[in-house]
């Protein structure tokens, strides 16, 4: 399951919105908790680090942009802190909140969540899934809880 604050859901459509008609990306920052052995763990977000796509085509792709990766991690490791990047989220302008074969092509750590969120032909985002990869190039649902923050 990932979890996530209705304000980071919320800024994720806004992210998506804006790149609109290219393809947002992000990072997410956060923890896993191991349930039922590997693969049945809780994701928690605790931040999303947005990040510019770097694609040489961002209308139908991204590419997370290496140097705000790389900062992201030293900064984790200096502040030793006990998040890690869980996954990482990207928009799908027109088109469905599901991976596709590029997608499936670009699985390099199996161990990440791919969050994606479908943006409609108005650049009005249209849905948030959540999915796990897994061997040969497939992916498998998760679900996606939004927490509710109190006042």
């Amino acid at each position: 399951m990932l979890v996530l604050a209705a304000a980071q859901a919320a800024g994720l459509d806004a992210l998506a919105a804006a790149a609109f008609p290219d393809e947002a990306c992000a990072l997410l920052v956060g923890t896993v908790r191991e349930q039922d052995g590997p693969g049945g763990g809780l994701v928690e977000v605790r931040r999303i680090v947005p990040a510019a796509n770097v694609a040489a085509d961002r209308r139908t792709g991204f590419e997370i942009d290496p140097a705000t990766h790389i900062a992201l991690l030293r900064d984790l490791r200096e502040r030793n802190a006990a998040e890690r990047i869980v996954g990482h989220w990207h928009s799908h302008p027109n088109g469905r909140a599901e991976p596709s074969a590029t997608d499936a092509a670009m699985i390099h750590d199996p161990g990440l969540v791919w969050a994606i969120s479908a943006v409609d032909a108005a650049g009005r985002p249209r849905g948030l899934r959540a999915f796990r990869p897994r061997p040969e190039g497939r992916f498998e649902d998760m679900t996606v809880a939004i927490r509710q923050e109190q006042d």
